[in-house]
């Protein structure tokens, strides 16, 4: 298996996914505004998160696996099953590193607004607040985790861990936290999409990265909104928002106490298996970093972070 031709071929996978999306959300903005333009005023009322999944699942994401599908892969047989205590371990573990990762973005973005003078605005967070918090839940706790899973762990890992779980696990996190576009999130990403890749090349189980980015996704996402929202006002609500904060509050503190720990831990117990495929003594990743596919899509990525 070459290593060059490989990884560039998963680049350009990905990158005809984002132009495809691209290019179907610039039709859908431009079938918006003449569907306004000629008094079609429910138009507007259109979920543009939604319209986003759509153009990304509904068009890109098939153009994507028909491309990924003519590059060989490798399915691990399913492993040992995860106790119920084990995940709930792993799920201290990923709240806390969301919150850390979340904490490292506002930083990042802290710094660039003082150091440019700009003011930086979390583009994600600022689409959601002003959203139904059941939509949110649709597209973000139900469609996305399941989508991103299976194209970021099932379909990418199996076409890269034959070089080692630890090339698998590195790649997996920096593409999902890249495909994110802005590094708000990418830093919580980048640290999440890690231990799913984990968890999904050690086990052969895509469904705990799954059901681990639904807790995520719901406890990050749609709560705060819409205890947010259950603030504006007065009365027996707006106290019930005002606990749930305060239990949000005491869930990051533990949550991130408790990752530090059980890194400190168990990081050492962990077990890696190594890759099958040739590898050469050096010079690994300047193959990966140099394949044609991969630097049109960094450029990609690059681009987008720029813009939002």
């Amino acid at each position: 298996m070459e290593i060059r031709r490989q990884f560039s071929r998963i680049g350009w996978a990905f990158v005809v996914f984002c132009l495809v999306d691209v290019i179907i959300q610039v039709v859908m903005a431009v079938g918006i505004v003449l569907g306004n333009s000629h008094g079609y005023m429910w138009i507007s009322d259109v979920n543009f998160l939604l319209l986003g999944q759509v153009s990304m699942y509904v068009f890109a994401f098939p153009v994507f696996w028909l491309m990924m599908k003519r590059i060989p892969s490798w399915k691990k047989d399913e492993g040992e099953k995860i106790s119920l205590g084990s995940f709930f371990l792993w799920a201290v573990v990923c709240f806390g590193y969301t919150y850390i990762g979340n904490f490292l973005g506002q930083i990042f973005m802290g710094g660039m607004e003082a150091f440019t003078g700009m003011p930086q605005e979390n583009p994600v967070m600022d689409t959601l607040n002003q959203m139904n918090p059941w939509m949110v839940f649709l597209t973000t706790v139900i469609v996305a985790p399941a989508m991103e899973e299976v194209m970021f762990r099932k379909i990418l890992i199996d076409r890269i861990v034959p070089f080692g779980q630890g090339v698998a696990v590195v790649v997996s996190g920096i593409a999902f936290g890249l495909f994110h576009g802005n590094f708000y999130q990418f830093f919580y990403a980048c640290g999440l999409g890690m231990i799913f890749a984990y968890l999904y090349s050690s086990t052969g189980r895509v469904r705990y990265g799954i059901f681990l980015h639904m807790m995520i996704n719901m406890v990050g996402g749609v709560l705060p909104i819409a205890l947010i929202q259950g603030m504006d006002g007065f009365g027996a609500e707006t106290a019930v928002s005002l606990l749930g904060v305060m239990l949000l509050g005491i869930l990051m503190l533990g949550s991130v106490a408790g990752a530090i720990v059980l890194t400190c831990i168990f990081a050492g117990r962990l077990t890696w298996f190594k890759g099958w495929a040739p590898l050469p003594e050096k010079g690994f990743w300047r193959l990966v970093l140099t394949a044609p596919g991969v630097v049109v899509f960094l450029v990609i990525c690059a681009i987008l972070f720029f813009v939002s």
